[in-house]
C-alpha cells in the first residue's frame, strides 16, 4: 500500500474509488520510476478536485457504449454491402464491352470478399459484351434445367445442352462457392484461343455461376475408351487425339504471356468433337506463371493417377505437372483403363496405378509380352507393334519421376508428329530421339 501511496500521491484508500498506477519492475528487479510528460516529476492522478474524479464505473460505462456504438456501425456497413451486391448483382448492359474488374466480379459474387483475397484469386478480366447472357435465357434453353438436358456432372457443376442465339452450346452452372474456379476458366478462355482448346462463348453471374461454352458433340476421350454406346477407336484416331491434345496443352505452356498451367489434365477433360479431333477443356484449375519461372508451390488440387509425385507430397507446380498427367492420358490411349486400376475385388487395397502397370511391363524381361497384356482389346489386331512402343516410351518419359527428365510438350508434340507419320519402326534407343523425348 505505501508502494501504491508513493506511486500515486492522491489515491483515496477508504473509498478505493479513482483510477491507479500499478507500478512493474524492469528486468533488473527494479520498480521503474514514473514520469510526467516533462519527465522530471512524478505523474499524480489528482487534477481534479475532491468528489468531482472521474470514477473507474463511469469510464467502464462509457468504453462499453462506444464498443457497442462501433459493433452497430460495422454491422451497419456489413448490411448495407451486402444489399448493395444484391441490387448490383447483374452486369452494367451499355457499352461494346464489359471490364470485368476483379474486384467487382468478387464483390457480386462473394460480397464480403476482401480486396487482398480478391487480389489473390483473378487478374482483370476483358470480355466482349456480346458473350454475357441473362438467366432467363439460360433457363429458357434448357428448360428450366430440365434433366432431359444434362449431358454432364463435374467437380464443379453440371453440364446442360441448349441452342442459344443459333448456336449449339454446353452450359456449364456451378456453385457460388466454385468462384475461384469460374474466374479461372473465364480468364484463361477469353484470353486463349486455339482450334484445340474448347471455346468459350459467354457466361451469366445472375443467381449461379454459368459458363457457356460451344457444344462438342461427341462426348469426352474417356467416355469413348470406357463408356457404352461408342464406336471403339481406332489406332490412327488414338494417335490423332493425342496430337491434338497436346498441341494444345503446348500452346498454353509456349505461346501465351503468361504461361498457364491446366493443373487437370485428364482423359474426362478431352473432349472429341464429331470429326474425331480432340479439344482440351475442364479449366477450373489452372494456374498461371511468368515465361520461364520456376516451380510455384500451391494446395494440392486435381484427379488421383494423374498427380505427379512432387505436387502430391510438396504442391510444388509448374509445366512438367501437364506433362506427367499427359503421359498418363497416352498409357489410357493404349489400353483404356483408368488412370487408378481397381483389384478384381473392387478394394481400395489392391488398387494400383496405370503408371506403375506399365513401368512393370518395361522392366519385364519380355516387354512386348507385358505390354501386350495391357493394350485395349478393342484394338483388335489393327495397330503396329512399332507403334504402340513408342507411344509407351513416350508415355514413360512423360511420367518421370524427376521432372526435369520429362520432356518439354513442344518436344512431345514432335514425337507424336512422328508417330502420326510414321511407317516403321521408330529407334526409340537412337540418342538423338531420346534426348529430343526428354527435353534436353
Amino acid at each position: 500500500m505505501d508502494l501504491l501511496r508513493r506511486y500515486n500521491p492522491g489515491m483515496d484508500g477508504a473509498t478505493g474509488s479513482g483510477i491507479v498506477y500499478i507500478p512493474a519492475k524492469d528486468r533488473a528487479g527494479s520498480y521503474r520510476p514514473l514520469k510526467s510528460a516533462a519527465g522530471q516529476t512524478p505523474t499524480t492522478w489528482h487534477s481534479y478536485p475532491r468528489g468531482k474524479r472521474v470514477s473507474a464505473g463511469a469510464i467502464a460505462g462509457g468504453a462499453v457504449a462506444g464498443v457497442v456504438a462501433l459493433v452497430l456501425g460495422v454491422l451497419l456497413f456489413l448490411f448495407y454491402r451486402r444489399r448493395k451486391a444484391k441490387q448490383d448483382f447483374m452486369l452494367p448492359s451499355s457499352g461494346e464491352s464489359t471490364r470485368l474488374d476483379s474486384t467487382v466480379l468478387m464483390q457480386k459474387v462473394t460480397p464480403l470478399t476482401t480486396q487482398a483475397d480478391v487480389a489473390s484469386l483473378a487478374a482483370d478480366i476483358t470480355v466482349d459484351k456480346s458473350v454475357e447472357f441473362t438467366y432467363q435465357e439460360l433457363f429458357n434453353a434448357t428448360e428450366g434445367f430440365n434433366i432431359t438436358h444434362k449431358i454432364g456432372q463435374g467437380g464443379f457443376g453440371a453440364v446442360y445442352y441448349a441452342e442459344l442465339r443459333g448456336e449449339k452450346a454446353a452450359i456449364k452452372k456451378m456453385d457460388m462457392q466454385a468462384t475461384q474456379e469460374f474466374l479461372a476458366e473465364l480468364k484463361v478462355l477469353t484470353h486463349v484461343h486455339h482450334k484445340n482448346l474448347v471455346r468459350l462463348i459467354g457466361y451469366c453471374i445472375e443467381s449461379s455461376l454459368f459458363l457457356v461454352y460451344e457444344f462438342i458433340e461427341n462426348g469426352n476421350l474417356s467416355q469413348h475408351l470406357r463408356g457404352t454406346g461408342y464406336e471403339p477407336l481406332s489406332w490412327a484416331e488414338r494417335v490423332q487425339i493425342a496430337l491434338d491434345s497436346a498441341r494444345g496443352l503446348e500452346y498454353i505452356h509456349e505461346h501465351t504471356v503468361p504461361v498457364y498451367i491446366h493443373r487437370d489434365i485428364k482423359s474426362a477433360n478431352i473432349l472429341i468433337d464429331k470429326n474425331t479431333r480432340a479439344k482440351v477443356a475442364g479449366f477450373g484449375l489452372t494456374k498461371l506463371t511468368e515465361v520461364g519461372g520456376a516451380s510455384l508451390q500451391t494446395r494440392v488440387v486435381g484427379t488421383f493417377g494423374y498427380m505427379p509425385p512432387e505436387y502430391v507430397r510438396y504442391g510444388d507446380i509448374s509445366r512438367k505437372v501437364d506433362v506427367y498427367a499427359f503421359g498418363v492420358v497416352l498409357y489410357e490411349l493404349i489400353s483404356a483403363k483408368d488412370a487408378i486400376v481397381r483389384s478384381t475385388d473392387g478394394s481400395a487395397s489392391g488398387s494400383r496405378g496405370l503408371v506403375y502397370l506399365f513401368e512393370e511391363a518395361l522392366t519385364a524381361l519380355d516387354t512386348k509380352e507385358g505390354l501386350q497384356k495391357l493394350i485395349d482389346p478393342k484394338l483388335g489386331d489393327d495397330y503396329p507393334m512399332d507403334a504402340i512402343l513408342m507411344m509407351m516410351h513416350l508415355a514413360n518419359a512423360c511420367t518421370e519421376e524427376d521432372p526435369k527428365l520429362r520432356p518439354t510438350m513442344r518436344s512431345v508434340v514432335v514425337a507424336l508428329m512422328t508417330l502420326s507419320s510414321m511407317s516403321e519402326f521408330w529407334d526409340m534407343k537412337n540418342p538423338g530421339l531420346v534426348n529430343l523425348m526428354s527435353g534436353r
